[in-house]
């Protein structure tokens, strides 16, 4: 499984494509470990409602940020698997000299609006008085690794185009465990509690990526990182930034209205705000074989767009759906009959259990719709259209799961059952608009230049 590159557009399609996703799907548990496990530690260490909604509160801020990363460095992997797959090494290296200097570049100014505007964010987000303090700390503390996931993800980007999905997963795991183990030891031992845990976060986060950088540096790719042979191409940014850009603004949105949700979860007290965020750590674990199966999807539909096997793309597009549904559904049966065994994970608050437990009765039956939310979009990601992928995500998620969840919980009452209930209408509601839009057979234009 351990291949430096790898050619996608051959072999078995189910053995290409787990193979392939398997990487992706380790990787993303472990990097939901980073903030699942403080929420663990805090929530059995701490104990009180208010640090794990602080906790909860600042890790939503952090993931807005880092799914505005991942989703411009994947314009990245879009731009770098298809130029493998029509075999033009040489613009391969291009690409990644210009996205180290310019997403090094970006990081600094990110990290500057973070740090100093996380306090009016999570101001608008109604954030109860018992967890405000603590949420600001962490939010403050974890920008400063905002450079790091920057300088992961572009590496990783980089590898997962030209095929490479384990040497991302290794580094996350290091991460991942290092995690774990400050975690214990500054919230467990020293008692650093929300502080802690945001301190833990950014040590593992510069681990993880450091050691990725130092494994491109002494390894032999399609590409050469050296510091001395970086250039930037403004054409190669161009298409990163048209490609990127869109996944990025679509991420970030949808996170944003992840936020706005949490801030109604806000105003029915501390316990649901606290049992909402952490049923959203849950839903991390129980989506992620869908959105892992989805991010190993785009660079497999790249390098067989770049190499003009347009059926083969199409036919892996219906095996990740099929895989990703069967898990989806067994999810939902657990979170049917006995949800409150799910929130118990994280915490023995009984009030967060109940509340949490609430939520999911009402979200689970998403789990079943956004496997084919996840891999249609990200086929179309892989094809070049990530315009249509944003259009059809924001519209779902800012036009319908936002204004329907105010909707139902002012007529039906504010209670997280009710505020649950937009999620599953607003995926299928995208699903519908994918499906129309595969039909058409407007992804088989090319939309890079």
């Amino acid at each position: 499984m351990f291949k430096k590159e790898q050619n996608l557009t051959e072999g078995s399609i189910p053995k290409t494509l787990i193979l392939f996703a398997l990487p992706f799907v380790i990787a993303n548990f472990l990097q939901a470990l980073y903030g699942a496990c403080d929420l663990i530690i805090i929530g059995h260490f701490v104990g009180e409602s208010a640090a794990i909604s602080s906790v909860a509160i600042g890790a939503q801020i952090m993931h807005l940020v880092i799914s505005f990363i991942i989703g411009l460095t994947t314009g990245t992997t879009v731009l770098i698997g298809q130029y493998y797959g029509a075999d033009e090494m040489h613009e391969i290296q291009k690409v990644s000299g210009t996205v180290f200097i310019f997403f090094m570049l970006l990081s600094i100014v990110v990290f500057g609006l973070i740090y100093y505007f996380s306090p009016n964010l999570i101001t608008l987000m109604q954030t109860p008085k018992e967890a405000y303090i603590g949420a600001i700390e962490y939010v403050k503390i974890c920008s400063f690794g905002i450079v790091f996931i920057f300088l992961f993800n572009s590496f990783a980007s980089i590898l997962r185009g030209i095929g490479n999905s384990v040497a991302p997963m290794m580094f996350v795991g290091i991460g991942g465990i290092s995690n774990i183990i400050l975690d214990l030891i500054l919230i467990g031992k020293f008692g650093l509690g929300v502080k802690g845990a945001a301190i833990a976060t950014i040590m593992a986060q510069g681990i993880c990526a450091l050691s990725l950088m130092l494994y491109v540096r002494l390894n032999k790719f399609s590409f050469e990182f050296k510091f001395r042979k970086l250039k930037f191409y403004f054409d190669k940014i161009k298409n990163i930034i048209r490609l990127g850009l869109p996944l990025s603004l679509q991420d970030a949105m949808v996170q944003m209205s992840f936020i706005i949700l949490l801030s109604l979860a806000n105003q029915m007290g501390v316990a649901a705000s606290a049992g909402y965020g952490t049923a959203n750590r849950l839903n991390g674990f129980t989506m992620l074989p869908a959105f892992s199966f989805a991010m190993a999807l785009t660079p497999i539909v790249a390098q067989n767009i770049g190499a003009k096997k347009r059926l083969r793309a199409k036919y892996t597009l219906y095996t990740a759906i099929s895989y990703t549904f069967v898990f989806g559904f067994c999810c939902l049966i657990w979170q049917q009959v006995n949800p409150e065994s799910a929130i118990r994970i994280f915490t023995s608050d009984a009030e967060v259990i109940k509340e949490g437990a609430h939520y999911l009765k009402s979200f689970s039956f998403d789990l079943i719709i956004v496997p084919f939310a996840f891999c249609l979009n990200a086929f179309f990601n892989g094809c070049g259209h990530t315009a249509f992928s944003m259009a059809n995500n924001l519209v779902a998620t800012l036009l319908i799961r936002v204004p329907l969840a105010f909707l139902i919980t002012e007529i039906f009452g504010k209670t997280l059952f009710n505020l649950g209930v937009a999620a599953p209408v607003a995926s299928f509601c995208s699903v519908v608009v994918a499906l129309i839009y595969l039909k058409l057979g407007y992804w088989r234009k090319s939309a890079i230049s």
